[in-house]
């Protein structure tokens, strides 16, 4: 009789704790879908994405970079009014980025100022692959003009491509390249024509950790230099609809050889529909 009351107590237990134990599986796998919209640049979730920068320069400089993004995907090919027949095949997505920019160099102090530098749009029509993800479409910078300091004082436009490995689960590989050219802009300003190139590899941990490498290098082809960073990130993402990281970042070569930069980023996603 105890034997056969104890075997009912365990029983009970046993299912009290199961719709525990899928509710805790249910959210873990809520967290991990959420961190693989973070770390994937071309998901089809609208994001808002805050991110302050912190280098340490040469000779004692400093500067706050606080860039902020919004990333919008649409059912539609290119332009809004170009209606996508699949939209979970093929959709577009709008990126704004606008960097805020405050910086003290004491080696040069003419470069010493604060304000909106280049602002950089893109228009991403993104292609579902059997094995992840293929996309491009054009780019346009638009020049802040003032302070001088902090722009490039040209109109430049591009194209943008990318390419993101998602089969495997839990990683994502891939990267993203930016070419961009001046088309106008100050006359006192010196051509540009550079690419922003960003490989990709990020890592999907349990309970919404995520990880990952994905320095942008950029080739500055006019001036034929370039700077190559390496950086790590580490992050969580601690609902569906939030996440964020810290990245350290080191300037291995290239004009800013040296500066070490801390990034964060706070993002925030909003699930779209495709129909």
């Amino acid at each position: 009789m105890n034997c056969l009351r104890a075997s009912l107590v365990l029983v009970l237990l046993g299912c009290l704790a199961l719709p525990a134990l899928a509710q805790e599986k249910a959210a873990d796998a809520g967290l991990g879908e959420a961190a693989s919209n973070a770390t994937n640049p071309m998901a089809f979730v609208t994001k808002l994405q805050i991110q302050p920068n912190f280098a340490w320069k040469d000779a004692s400089g400093r500067q706050i970079n606080l860039t902020t993004r919004i990333i919008q995907p649409t059912a539609s090919i290119l332009l809004p009014f170009i209606k996508s027949n699949d939209p979970s095949k093929v959709y577009t997505l709008y990126r704004l980025e606008l960097p805020f920019i405050s910086q003290t160099l004491p080696a040069t102090t003419a470069l010493n100022a604060t304000g909106m530098s280049d602002v950089i749009v893109l228009d991403l029509v993104a292609f579902k692959q059997s094995w992840g993800l293929l996309g491009a479409g054009p780019g346009l910078v638009i020049p802040s003009v003032t302070p001088a300091a902090l722009s490039g004082g040209k109109w430049c436009t591009g194209l943008t491509a990318v390419a993101l490995n998602t089969k495997t689960k839990g990683t994502q590989f891939g990267a993203l390249v930016q070419q961009f050219y001046s088309f106008a802009g100050s006359d006192s300003r010196a051509k540009r024509n550079f690419m922003l190139f960003q490989p990709i590899y990020n890592k999907v941990l349990g309970n919404g950790y995520f990880m990952g490498v994905s320095p942008i290098i950029t080739f500055d082809w006019e001036n034929n230099t370039s700077t190559i960073p390496l950086n790590v990130s580490f992050g969580k993402a601690f609902a569906k609809n939030l996440s964020a990281f810290v990245a350290p970042q080191y300037i291995v070569s290239g004009p800013t050889k040296g500066d070490f930069i801390l990034q964060f980023q706070i993002n925030a996603m909003f699930p779209t529909s495709k129909k």
